[in-house]
Order: C-alpha cells, then structure tokens, then sequence
C-alpha cells in the first residue's frame, strides 16, 4: 500500500512539475489558466489527505468502561468506540442502534423482547449475539465491576441478588437464540427504554472483554462503533481510527484526536494557535470570543438545571423560612446576564424547559430581598445567620461568589472554600457539605432522572440534601409505572412544586446553555445535550487546506 501511495505522488508531483513549467512560459495572459491549474492541483492534493478531527477536552481521569465510569469527558470517546442498543441523537430523539426496533413491552409493563441486527461485528471480529447482551448485564451486577451507575437497571428481576453477591446470573434475562432476548422487571418502570440509550448501557463483547480484565476501559475497549482506539493515553491524549467495517454505513473521519488540556484558557489558546479544530467553550470566556470568532461559534441547550444544593439538617437550612428568603434574596436575571455572560435562561421551574413536566406557565423565582428580611425575622433569626461549611469546585465558584453577595445583603452570611472535583465528590456523597452548588442534567428528556436521581429521599442522603417529603415520593413513584405521557409529565410538575415552590429543597438558578467553537471547515457538528459526540461530523479538507495559519 505504501508503494502505490509512493508512486501515486511521485506522479502527482511530476505532473504539478511539468504544469508549472509550461506554464511559466506562457504569456501574462495566461495567468488565470495557472491559477486555475494551481488551485485544482491544491484541491486534488487536499480531497485525498486524511480527514483527522481533533477535539480538545480535559482529561476525565477516569477509564472508557462506562460501567465504572460517570462522565461526560469518558463517554465523548468511549461512545464512539461502544454503542448501546439504542442511542439518542443530536436532536436527543432515541433510535435503534444494534436492534431491529424498539423493544416490545407486555401488558403489564414488566417483560421487553428485543430483536438484534444480524451480522453486526464487534471490531475483534465476532458478531454480536445475545450472549453478548447478557454478559454486559451480568458484569454491571457483579461487585467485583465497581459499576457506579446500576440503580438505571437494577430493576431488572434478579439484578439485586447479583449485587448482593447472592447469584452469579441475572434470572431477569432470557435467550430466546442468537438475535432474540426477553428482560424482565420486577415492576413498570417507564424510563427503562430510555435508559438502554445512554452510555451506562454499551455492549461489550463478552471474549475480548474478560481477555483483557482489568485493561478494559484503559488501553483496551472493543466495541461495535464507528470508531476504533488506537490509543488511549491518559495524560495526553486517545486516537480513535475508522471503523471501516462499520454496520451503520459511511464514517466520514478518517482518524479523530482527543487531546487533554488542564484547563479551558489553555484549551482555547490552541484553538487560536490550529492546534485543535474544536472545543467546548465555557460561559466566562464567552464574551472573549464572542467579537473575533462569532461566527465559529454554536450555542445549545442541554438538559440540566444549575441550582443551590443545600442540606436541610443543616442548623439554619432545615428551617422552611430561612430556605425561603435564600431563594427570595438572588436575583436570577442579573445572575445570568452578568456573572454568565447572558448564557443561561433563569430559571422558572426545577425541571429544565425541555423536560416534560417543566410548568411553564410559572414566572421566574422572585426576587425580593425586603420579604426575604422578613421571613429571616419571622424564622428567628433577625440579626442574620452564618452558613458555614460550603464547598465548591472551581468552575462554579464565580457563581457562588455572586449568591454570597445577594445573601449578604439580607442577613445570609455564606461561608467557603474551593476544592478540587475529587474531595468535592467524596464530602457530598459524605453528607458533609451544608450547601455547593452544582449543575443536574438529565441524560435525555425526562423528569425520572433529574427528580429521582437526586431529591427522591433515599437519593438524596447521599448528595448532601437529606430531603425527605412523603407526598414528593409518592408522586415520583407513582409517575414512574405511569406508561401514559400526559400523566406522567402532570405527576413531575406537582413533585417540582413541591420541591421548588412550597418546600424550597432546592434554590433551582437557571437553565444553563452551552457553547463550542469550530473551525469553519468542521461540518456537521452539534452537541443535543452533554456528551460530544462525532457520528456525523466531517471536514471539508478544500476548506481546510485554504485556512490561514
């Protein structure tokens, strides 16, 4: 192959010689016949290079088996290597990947049969069977896995025993052959199929993933992907190379480059440089590049909502008032327009504006810094009080330096400290933290993941909150077997009410928006919601080839 590919530019070369030397000797008045030449020469020359991408992110730290990895930083790699049952798109609609259709579902909203593609192969060569599909399961009940995000399936029947050590099979899965397999649920659980789409649910090849033991997810993943790992070194950089056997028809890139920045002003500063294509962008720099490079950048929306996480046994927070006048005293509007640039909605709901549920018929959170005097009086507390303890990473802390400012001004002294993302993770989950602030988002559209996930009471003890409201538990559960649409996003927007409205267990902020910045010869490129994803991204190698340096 190199020979030819030799040769073929020996002739290329040869040819663009003997151009140029008949050309040099014609008259001015051949000039635009040259230019002509030259540039379908360059043209020629640019349409054959490879098509490589490169994305700057950070580093996520963590390995590219997403059973025992959470991020989005991982799963920006991993899920164009792995590929999940189904999938959801840049527009966040669901869609078949490795089945025929979506699953059918019983009567009784327990037991979903599933249809695999048939001749579809992992990159090692076998072909994904039912097997395989089990094996995965199997291995994110094992606890030996360390799989962190189970509780998305663990109402599979016999998912429990499994995790408790007590079987070494899932009862609740059932090959039928090759390409056809039942699950069953020890409930109606409604969001089970969307759940199938998100990276916590990537099939892995049962042989090449137990070879490889503890280096899955690390140097090695195998998957059935549009892309391969070439390599994964997690100080620098992964390369992903075409999967040119892939099942879901052309790939366009010929090789994409994810390369590790520390941080984001560094990140940006290659942008300008050329040594990346595309990265994301966050809110503090927005209006940095928002003059130069406006048209390189593209906006989105994704499906979170940015808030004041507070824990209610908290001396001072577990008294309603005082909850109350916190959310009273910020001033939502200026909170977005100045300290994020404008890039953010304020918010009028806990539940983001794009999950069904979301009552927007509802005005944003009122600001009245005089009424949040009054509460903080009425609860006892006139002369003020002090809220000690607080955490924060990095990246939220010009946030939490605004709410510091808006609380001061009604008595609400708010007192912390900036940790890394690590200890951060480990004194939430601890209980420790009186308040932080952070970002929930949704993996796809819907309200079982952004309520569930983090208020329901159960939940909540080990994110810091220690909520607990009977009839909030109740809606939630309820809406959670309730298969009709319209009903269940009329149970969320009650829950919300009450979560955000009536009991003030968290201070919703706003609904934030995202940005990235690409060179104008990337095309195709959209985020639907947190995780970057290149299925359908491309470079016009003409356009690049005539980018300036």
């Amino acid at each position: 192959m190199k020979k030819v590919l030799h040769h073929g530019l020996l002739r290329v070369c040869g040819f663009t010689l003997a151009v140029l030397t008949l050309l040099s000797g014609c008259s001015t008045g051949h000039a635009a016949v040259s230019s002509k030449a030259g540039s379908a020469i360059a043209s020629q020359a640019a349409s054959a290079a490879p098509k490589v991408l490169r994305f700057g992110q950070a580093n996520s730290g963590e390995p590219l088996d997403m059973q025992v990895s959470t991020g989005s930083l991982s799963a920006s790699i991993a899920d164009e290597v792995t590929e999940s049952l189904l999938r959801f798109d840049d527009k966040n609609k669901e869609q078949p990947v490795l089945l025929e259709e979506f699953p059918t579902v019983s009567a009784d909203g327990t037991v979903y049969s599933f249809t695999l593609k048939k001749g579809i192969h992992f990159t090692d060569g076998s072909e994904l069977h039912s097997s395989d599909v089990k094996f995965t399961f199997e291995r994110m009940f094992t606890p030996a896995t360390g799989a962190k995000s189970y509780a998305y399936f663990n109402m599979i029947v016999g998912a429990k025993a499994m995790l408790k050590g007590t079987a070494s099979e899932l009862s609740g899965f059932q090959t039928v052959d090759d390409y056809h397999f039942k699950i069953t649920l020890e409930y109606p659980y409604a969001p089970f199929v969307e759940n199938l789409g998100t990276s916590y649910a990537d099939i892995f090849p049962k042989n090449a993933c137990k070879t490889a033991g503890s280096n899955w997810g690390v140097n090695v993943l195998v998957g059935t992907g549009p892309y391969i790992l070439k390599s994964n070194d997690q100080n620098t950089q992964a390369v992903l190379v075409k999967n040119k056997n892939y099942h879901g028809g052309k790939v366009n890139l010929d090789e994409i480059d994810i390369i590790f920045y520390s941080d984001s002003k560094t990140k940006l500063l290659a942008y300008e440089n050329g040594d990346i294509d595309l990265c994301d962008l966050p809110a503090d720099l927005l209006s940095q590049y928002s003059g130069s490079y406006a048209k390189q950048i593209t906006t989105y929306h994704p499906l979170g909502t940015s808030f004041l996480s507070i824990n209610l046994k908290n001396e001072y927070l577990k008294n309603e008032k005082v909850r109350e006048a916190i959310s009273l005293a910020i001033n939502r509007a200026d909170l977005v327009k100045y300290v994020l640039n404008g890039a953010g909605i304020p918010a009028t709901s806990y539940l983001n504006n794009s999950i069904p549920g979301h009552d927007s018929s509802l005005g944003i959170y009122e600001y009245n810094p005089a009424k949040a005097k009054t509460l903080l009086s009425e609860a006892g507390y006139a002369g003020g009080v002090t809220i000690d303890g607080g955490e924060v990473r990095q990246s939220e802390k010009a946030l939490v330096e605004a709410i510091q400012s808006y609380l001061a001004e009604v008595g609400i002294k708010l007192k912390f400290k900036v940790v890394d993302a690590s200890t951060w993770s480990a004194d939430r989950v601890g209980g420790k933290l009186p308040f932080t602030a952070i970002t929930w988002n949704a993996l796809y559209p819907d309200a079982d993941f952004q309520a569930y996930n983090y208020f329901y009471s159960t939940n909540s003890v080990s994110k810091s909150v220690n909520y607990s409201n009977s009839k909030f538990d109740g809606l939630l559960d309820q809406a959670r077997k309730e298969s009709v649409a319209d009903k269940r996003a009329a149970l969320y927007r009650q829950a919300d009410y009450i979560l955000s409205r009536q009991d003030y267990a968290c201070i919703p902020l706003y609904y934030p928006q995202s940005q990235f910045i690409a060179k104008p010869y990337v095309k195709k490129m959209a985020v639907g919601n947190l995780i970057y994803h290149f299925w359908n991204v491309d470079i016009d190698p003409v356009d690049k080839a005539s980018e300036k340096p």
